[in-house]
């Protein structure tokens, strides 16, 4: 029988992220480190960045086995994308936040906390837990200027994520506001301000306000709008397009562009 090359001994972990951490909701992660370990040594191998295409052939499951990665390491996972994973052979570890770096620390070291009490699954992976340490940080050379547990606002046609993103502000129908950390949506009813003679900008600017985001993501926004959440210390993120998802995974991306007072136009 032929001795199996190094690489093929190689344990490659998938690890979904924006910015240095590790994204909070699997089914909006795009990006995903595929991290290559060395099981004899517990060392990083090899990483490398990869972006998942939603719209390609290849589900997000299916794409990961596709790259030999042989389980994933992630924070907030839906039932159906678990069942997907472990269809393709890929074992999940789920209800892991923060830093990339870090969480990788602690899955080498066995000190991984998870909610569900279950253990690191190198059992699963046909090899042994090594105890010694690796310093990962030194690999993974990566930054972010993205706040950690905030709450992010975003315009909507309709009260729920999978909604298409409104493009106005004030008269936006909804507005959704995403926790980082508890990875969860709230919906406002901005019905008012799609009726409001005047000063819509400035009512919607308080319901942002009132619920603490701060950030606002939105297609355009009005100059009253712009200065009242500039005065309430909320950064405004303008050209949002598609569904609240994808504008939220597209801010965490660093793809959207910060507005200036310059681009407050419209959007009222």
């Amino acid at each position: 029988m032929a001795t199996p090359s190094k690489e093929q001994l190689l344990l490659r972990i998938a690890i979904p992220y924006y910015g240095s951490r590790v994204m909070p909701r699997f089914g909006l992660a795009r990006n995903f480190y595929l991290i290559a370990i060395d099981p004899q040594t517990s060392q990083v191998a090899d990483f490398q960045q990869h972006r998942w295409n939603p719209h390609a052939e290849l589900s997000v499951a299916r794409w990961l086995r596709e790259y030999e990665a042989s389980g994933v390491i992630c924070d907030g996972i839906h039932p159906r994308f678990q069942a997907a994973l472990k269809a393709e052979g890929l074992w999940v570890l789920w209800g892991a936040w923060g830093e990339v770096s870090e969480v990788l620390d602690q899955w080498l070291a066995g000190q991984l906390p998870l909610p569900n009490g279950d253990i690191v699954p190198w059992e699963q992976c046909s090899y042994q837990q090594v105890p010694k340490r690796c310093d990962n940080t030194k690999h993974l050379k990566i930054n972010t200027s993205k706040e950690s547990n905030m709450k992010i606002a975003i315009t909507a046609q309709n009260p729920s994520p999978e909604s298409q993103v409104d493009p106005r502000f004030g008269r936006a129908a909804w507005i959704m506001i995403y926790d980082q950390e508890k990875n969860d949506w709230e919906s406002i009813d901005n019905s008012a301000g799609i009726n409001a003679s005047h000063g819509a900008g400035i009512q919607a600017a308080q319901k942002v306000a009132d619920h603490q985001a701060e950030a606002l993501v939105t297609g355009a926004i009005g100059p009253k709008a712009f200065k009242s959440l500039s005065a309430a210390g909320i950064k405004i993120y303008h050209g949002a397009t598609g569904t609240v998802e994808n504008a939220l995974s597209a801010y965490l991306e660093g793809q959207l562009t910060e507005a200036s007072s310059n681009d407050a136009t419209g959007g009222v």
